[in-house]
């Protein structure tokens, strides 16, 4: 059974994926100026995508709190590369994410035709690079999003913040959100941490085939009340990071 849902999944993602750029490269003629036009589009079908995406990985999704409006900033813990779905079935906002996820099969150029912005976390001077292109979406009255653990935890706690990336939401006076991610098994489903936490060091494809065989996994998001806001972006960080851990639950 767990093979035969794996095989059926993975194929509605291909489709899924497929059709939503054929759609998105049909408007982009008429989107083309202005610029902020065609982010306004692109959140929205990335919204629909993203719904069709975690419905076909049977995520089910739990929402508390408010869900910012645009424009604005968020940060948010980061326990599996299905954070970026759950969440942009939420908002529609373009996230940073690691600079290897451009060159997924399928996923990567789409993701690069919706103004993702990649960064190499071994590089620390991309970090410049990345705050300029965050800057540019801000001016342009979009939404971005960063995991400010800079990595993937284990989901037994939130990890310290880094502060690098939350400079130009500070310079633009953008409100800083923030939210928590966690997951919850479903009864009698497979735990989440085996099939949610990509820490462990298996290849990618594998941990999607057991995601994508398992029957399905609660994403539970707590959005803050209230954005916060400072000058100093390192104590802005503790800030955010002490708000995000008093709301998470572990994974395992």
């Amino acid at each position: 059974m767990g093979f035969l849902r794996a095989l059926s999944r993975y194929a509605f993602l291909t489709v899924w994926s497929v059709a939503f750029a054929l759609v998105y490269g049909a408007l982009w003629p008429f989107t083309r100026r202005p610029e902020s036009r065609r982010r306004a589009l692109r959140r929205a079908m990335l919204k629909a995508w993203a719904g069709g995406m975690t419905r076909a990985f049977g995520i089910r999704i739990e929402i508390h709190g408010p869900v910012p409006q645009t424009p604005f900033f968020l940060v948010a813990n980061h326990l599996s590369y299905l954070d970026i779905l759950v969440l942009e079935r939420c908002t529609g906002c373009v996230f940073v994410a690691r600079g290897d996820v451009a060159s997924w099969l399928v996923i990567g150029g789409l993701l690069k035709s919706i103004h993702m912005i990649f960064i190499n976390r071994a590089d620390k001077r991309d970090t410049v690079r990345v705050n300029e292109l965050i800057h540019h979406a801000l001016v342009l009255n979009d939404c971005v999003g960063v995991f400010a653990e800079s990595r993937i935890s284990r989901g037994i706690d939130v990890e310290p913040f880094k502060s690098a990336l939350i400079q130009p939401a500070i310079a633009n006076g953008v409100p800083i959100h923030y939210a928590t991610v966690s997951y919850k098994s479903l009864p009698g489903a497979t735990p989440a941490w085996e099939v949610v936490n990509w820490w462990q060091p298996i290849p990618f494809f594998t941990h999607l085939w057991r995601l994508l065989a398992a029957r399905g996994v609660l994403a539970v998001i707590r959005f803050g009340e209230e954005p916060l806001t400072g000058n100093d972006r390192k104590a802005l960080a503790q800030e955010l990071h002490a708000a995000v851990r008093a709301r998470f639950v572990p994974v395992q």
